[in-house]
């Protein structure tokens, strides 16, 4: 807790006022998260998990804040830049810069309401019959957390007045790879990496090459994320995002096949980025939180 709030606190205060190098910034948040990892050994899985995400989550605000003000961005009030990084998941200051009346969040809260209760539902039955299948897991996980208590924080934050998005759009409307990855699926990811990594990468690899480069650190992030709390399964998240990254790269124009093919390699691969002990030590301990 103290590296987060350190994390958070530091970022304002120096980002305010002075531009570091990227690899300071960067190195900064790494070396924090590295201190809570080792802090935290004997700690169980699934609580271990969700500690160094939050620490690695308040890595990425401080990136994220770092190159919203290299560029020009307008300076976050304290308060402002509390809600922003300690009560919303996206990684865009934009919208927390001014206050405006918002008309759509009673549609927000309409459907985040249902998909909560529809997901909260569907796990808990999941629990009642003791299913371990990953692919129905994270399914209904995802529809009651990414489409339903999030897109109800997004009403709450459109009824305060700031223009936030939902962050998970319907993947049913997706048209290939690339507009899965970068339209429909955690746009507070696609955010901060469009920000932190595809715009200074592509001055020097190019746009391909920044491309598959936002593919590759999205791997090494997610190990952080997945393998590094079970310690176990190292390089199946990263070789999961080089396999889409590879996709998206050969992919020449989106529509119905490549829709098509796209959400194949997500149900065949999410094994991959899902490995076996992270099942058994963080999803289905998750999952038994609403068992009858």
């Amino acid at each position: 807790m103290a590296l987060l709030l350190l994390q958070l606190i530091a970022a304002k205060c120096v980002f305010d006022r002075v531009v570091l190098p990227r690899v300071v910034v960067w190195c900064i948040p790494l070396l924090c998260y590295a201190g809570a990892h080792f802090q935290l050994l004997n700690t169980p899985a699934f609580l271990r998990m969700v500690a160094l995400c939050c620490v690695l989550m308040a890595g990425m605000k401080w990136v994220v804040y770092a190159e919203w003000r290299r560029t020009g961005g307008e300076i976050l009030s304290w308060s402002r830049w509390g809600c922003f990084a300690c009560l919303w998941f996206g990684m865009d200051p934009a919208p927390w810069t001014r206050v405006r009346s918002q008309k759509q969040w009673r549609n927000d809260c309409f459907w985040g309401a249902g998909c909560l209760f529809v997901g909260v539902l569907s796990v808990a039955l999941l629990a009642y019959f003791d299913c371990t299948q990953l692919q129905l897991l994270f399914v209904t996980m995802s529809v009651g957390f990414h489409y339903g208590a999030l897109r109800l924080l997004v009403a709450f934050w459109k009824q305060q007045g700031y223009g936030v998005r939902a962050l998970f759009r319907n993947p049913l409307e997706m048209r290939g790879f690339a507009d899965f990855w970068s339209r429909r699926w955690n746009l507070a990811y696609s955010q901060m990496m469009a920000r932190a990594v595809l715009r200074p990468l592509r001055a020097v690899c190019g746009r391909r090459g920044a491309q598959f480069g936002v593919f590759a650190i999205s791997g090494v992030l997610h190990e952080l994320a997945i393998t590094v709390p079970v310690q176990a399964g190292y390089g199946m998240p990263t070789l999961f995002f080089l396999l889409q990254g590879v996709a998206t790269s050969l992919e020449k124009q989106g529509g119905l096949w490549m829709a098509v093919l796209c959400g194949v390699s997500l149900v065949v691969g999410l094994p991959l980025l899902f490995p076996e002990t992270f099942v058994e030590e963080v999803i289905l301990p998750a999952r038994n939180v609403l068992k009858f």
